[in-house]
């Protein structure tokens, strides 16, 4: 992969930069699926991730550092502008999602 240009990507070092990404970007966890965050946490929360369509508005790319992926998978995150926490999970260690694929190339091909 070859990254061309200067993508815009959002930086996840920790708790608080994840928790900031979901403030930012609220989309609310369905009931059906609470359950599972309850059985990683203990906690039953009103949950919410990242609404990645509106992420994808403002960022090109998302990338979790080495440090967050130690300190902050599986852990209740508070939110400040929503009531409510989020769990960050399905992540591997200094991983980037691209969100839009306007800055890469895969073997010499433009993707998208």
């Amino acid at each position: 992969m070859v990254v061309h240009g200067t993508p815009r990507i959002y930086e996840i070092a920790g708790p608080s930069d994840w928790a900031k990404l979901v403030d930012t970007y609220p989309l609310a966890v369905p009931a059906s699926r609470r359950s599972v965050w309850y059985d990683t946490t203990g906690e039953f929360r009103d949950w919410f991730i990242p609404d990645w369509v509106s992420v994808a508005d403002d960022y090109d790319a998302v990338h979790l550092t080495m440090m967050a992926y130690l300190t902050t998978p599986g852990i209740a995150i508070p939110l400040s502008a929503n009531s409510g926490a989020t769990v960050l999970a399905g992540w591997n260690p200094d991983t980037t999602f691209w969100l839009r694929s306007n800055n890469i190339t895969l073997d010499g091909d433009p993707t998208g």
